[in-house]
Formats: C-alpha cells, structure tokens, sequence
C-alpha cells in the first residue's frame, strides 16, 4: 500500500493569499522528492501557482483548483521540445442564480464591518468567491477583518442564511476572508469520487488542510476521507505547523 498526500494551500502551505516561506518552500521540496503529492485548494491555478511557485507545483501529481472544479495535471512525457505543459483534466461550470449577485450586494453593505474594499465577489471555475473586506484589501485589511470575524462569526451566520435561501447551492467558509458558494456537491471532496476513488481502496490518502471544522471548505473533503479506513485527515493552523507535521510518521 503506498502514500497520496493532498495539501490546502492557504493556512496550510502559505499564509493566506501569501508567498509560501522561502525555507519552508526548501523543506517542502526536499519532502516531495519520490512522493505522490496533489495541491487542492480554493483558489485559482495561477493563484496557486503564485503562492506556492512552479518548483513545488511542477514536483506535484496534479493541481485540483477552485475546490476541486477544475483539475491540470503534466502530462507524461514531456513533449519534443523538453518542456512539460499543464494541461486541464476537467472543469466544472457553474451559472449564477439570477439574484445572488444582488443578495451579496445587499449582504456587504448591511454587513457592520467598517472596511469595504470592492471586488466583493469574484466568478472562478465551478464557484464564486465571496468576501465583506473585498478582494481589493491589503494585508492589515484583511487582517483587521480576519480578526473581528473570530469575535463576530459574520461568515458563520452569512453562510447559515444563504443555505436556507439557496437549496440547491452550497455555502462554505474559505480562506482567512472568504465564502466560497458552488453547486451542492461540487466541493473539495469531489475529488474522491472522481479521482481518487479507485485508489482511496488500495492507498492510503493523508490529507492536510486548515480549515477542516464546519463549515470551512475543507470539511467536506475531510469528512468523505474519514469514512474510509484507508483516509487520514490532518489539521493545522498555519504553514509552520505543517513543517512539522512533515517530520513525523506518515510523512517521513
């Protein structure tokens, strides 16, 4: 039986929308070195692919993006001229309902959080993100909002509303800021069933996120892993807990 491991990105690799640490990025390629290893994060590829760099993306097996709605993946081997392209495996579409956009609207400027910085939700593969601060917020915005988030349970009560309205969607807490919202099912832990699914019976899969309590947007993925014998779930707050956690059993 042999190891698949499967990284989050955001509070797990990196600090949220964040450059992965140059020594841990060092630490994490040395670990990759003969190991089956996939990235499954919220964000985009290319946001991925900023955040972690392309060292650590091309050493991966695959890049499961936007929550698993889009999959890119090198092709083997690599081609004539020597260099190895990304390709997409799958993607997954997703048709906003006609007044969601509206509601979000309606949602930020009710919303008691004092900074508010546009581009407050943002169409990716599959979902939407969503976020009070804005996608245009800096460090200590985002911080600022973070923190009074951790008092306040603004996203908690955001998504608990919005799945009462919404039946047919569903609402997850992502990254330090965001709310991710896609076709019910379409979370992280589609994955399983459309990838790994014959090899969850014959491998053990390890999979570390930070954001694994209910409702981020790695619990569904955790969940459907716990399940399974053969399934193993990890949390960690930060990128340094996950430098650790690659120094013990199952990792080393």
């Amino acid at each position: 039986m042999s190891d698949i491991y499967l990284f989050d990105v955001d509070g797990t690799l990196t600090v949220a929308k964040q450059k992965i640490d140059p020594a841990f990025q060092r630490q994490f390629l040395k670990w990759m070195i003969d190991k089956e290893v996939y990235i499954v994060s919220g964000g985009t590829f290319e946001r991925i692919l900023g955040q972690v760099g392309m060292d650590v993306v091309d050493r991966t097996s695959g890049v499961f993006a936007c929550m698993g709605n889009t999959f890119l993946q090198k092709p083997e081997p690599v081609n004539s001229t020597g260099f190895n392209e990304w390709r997409l495996v799958y993607e997954n579409k997703f048709v906003s309902p006609k007044n969601l956009n509206r509601r979000l609207d309606s949602i930020v400027t009710k919303s008691e959080f004092p900074i508010k910085t546009g581009r407050h939700h943002e169409e990716r593969v599959g979902m939407i993100n969503f976020s009070i601060v804005g996608r245009n917020a800096n460090q200590d915005q985002r911080k600022k909002y973070e923190l009074w988030d951790a008092e306040k349970e603004e996203r908690k009560e955001i998504v608990s509303k919005l799945k009462e309205k919404y039946k047919t969607l569903d609402f997850v807490i992502g990254g330090a800021v965001s709310i991710d919202i896609f076709n019910k099912g379409n979370d992280k832990s589609q994955i399983i069933n459309r990838y790994f699914k014959e090899a969850l019976e014959h491998n053990q899969i390890h999979f570390v996120g930070d954001r694994i309590p209910f409702p981020g947007n790695d619990y569904p993925l955790a969940e459907k892993l716990k399940e399974h014998p053969n399934g193993a779930v990890y949390e960690v707050e930060s990128w340094k807990d996950t430098a650790e956690l690659l120094k013990t059993s199952p990792f080393v």
